[in-house]
């Protein structure tokens, strides 16, 4: 059975001995599961398997961990930021139609998605399947210095025959202030099919982030370094930069979160829904316009069939 992949040869044939036109066309990916029977799904909420947070400080060469608690409200905002990624990419898809339902956003775990469906008899006409999923995340942020002691060699010529001109070395310990945010998370997501009740497909996967601000660098050595030889050469002292002005800024606990489970969720959705994306396909201006026509109008089927019927009478 040709396919996509046939139809692109055989168009690249026909471009070998014609001028070809391009021309923007849809064309789907299928899904890896086969979920073909599954077209209105519900999205349930994400559960929190466990939630670390925590905040580290160095001063003096102490360090000093503070633990950041979050209140309930403030988890179920994590949790409604991983499911509206969730939403997003379905409603995104060609193939799914998403049912926005409020019970199936209460429900707090598995546990209580069976109990809906079994106990209460759910009906399953207006929802074909819910996607659930839980999470464990770990996010640190760092406060701190790196430390270091520099000898600074400073040289002055002599202005005149009697001036034995300067020449001194400077030991000194130099501090650069930095601000670091790394974490982990951990990502479980299911499909549910009510009707008969069984999980269709299952992914666990992880992603980590890790990012640095400020600290130890040649460009602020440098800014050091001319600060201590502006001391000897002018009384006016210089405006230095330093992380509190500097214009890099670390993302949010929020936004952190927002991207690892965006790349998770997708690898997803492409496992259990047919994708879709634009690209240009060169046409070519062959004896068949026909064709040509079915295409561009997206009749794939038939455009093959008439291709292969032209081929078999003339080969």
């Amino acid at each position: 059975m040709f396919n996509q992949k046939h139809l692109i040869l055989i168009l690249n044939a026909f471009l070998l001995t014609s001028c070809a036109a391009a021309t923007l066309s849809s064309v789907r990916s299928p899904a890896e599961i086969n979920t073909r029977e599954i077209r209105k799904v519900a999205v349930g909420s994400f559960e929190i398997g466990q939630l670390a947070i925590k905040f580290k400080t160095e001063r003096n060469g102490v360090w000093k961990t503070h633990p950041v608690l979050l209140n309930e409200e403030q988890q179920k905002t994590i949790s409604s930021s991983v499911r509206s990624r969730v939403i997003n990419l379905l409603t995104s898809t060609p193939y799914f139609k998403v049912v926005f339902t409020d019970e199936f956003e209460r429900l707090e775990n598995d546990a209580a998605l069976q109990q809906l469906v079994s106990v209460r008899g759910y009906k399953t006409q207006d929802v074909d399947a819910v996607i659930s999923g839980k999470l464990w995340l770990e996010i640190e942020r760092t406060d701190g210095v790196d430390l270091s002691k520099e000898s600074l060699e400073y040289f002055r010529p002599p202005h005149s025959r009697r001036s034995l001109g300067l020449n001194l070395t400077v030991d000194q310990v130099v501090w650069w202030p930095y601000k670091s945010a790394r974490g982990s998370l951990a990502l479980e997501i299911k499909m549910t099919r009510l009707k008969p009740t069984e999980v269709l497909a299952s992914t666990f996967e992880t992603r980590t982030f890790a990012q640095r601000i400020g600290g130890r660098n040649m460009e602020s050595f440098q800014k050091i370094f001319q600060g201590i030889t502006t001391q000897f050469t002018s009384s006016k002292p210089e405006e230095t930069d330093s992380i509190e002005t500097s214009d890099e800024v670390l993302p949010s606990f929020e936004q952190i979160i927002a991207d690892l489970a965006l790349s998770i969720a997708s690898n997803f959705v492409r496992r259990v829904s047919v994708t879709e994306k634009t690209v240009s396909l060169p046409i070519a201006n062959s004896d068949h316009p026909n064709t040509k026509i079915l295409i561009e109008a997206g009749a794939y089927d038939l455009a093959i069939e008439q291709l292969q019927q032209a081929t078999a009478e003339d080969p």
